[in-house]
């Protein structure tokens, strides 16, 4: 990641956020709708780190962009 640049950053995580959010939202429809399966809520769960994982990543290269 060191070599990256910041707009390369943003875009890597950015679009680890965005397909993950949007797993996320797909997967949490079908917990919703009545898929009760421990699978389904892992699944769940599993999307909603890799959510937070692409924003922890966008802050991180806020965070050293700002201290450059």
């Amino acid at each position: 990641m060191k070599n990256f640049s910041f707009k390369a950053r943003m875009v890597y995580f950015g679009a680890i956020t965005l397909i993950s959010l949007a797993f996320f939202a797909l997967q949490l429809f079908a917990v919703v709708q009545g898929s009760d399966g421990i699978g389904s809520i892992t699944l769940v769960i599993l999307w909603a780190l890799m959510a937070l994982f692409g924003l922890a990543g966008i802050g991180f290269a806020l965070k050293n962009r700002q201290k450059n």
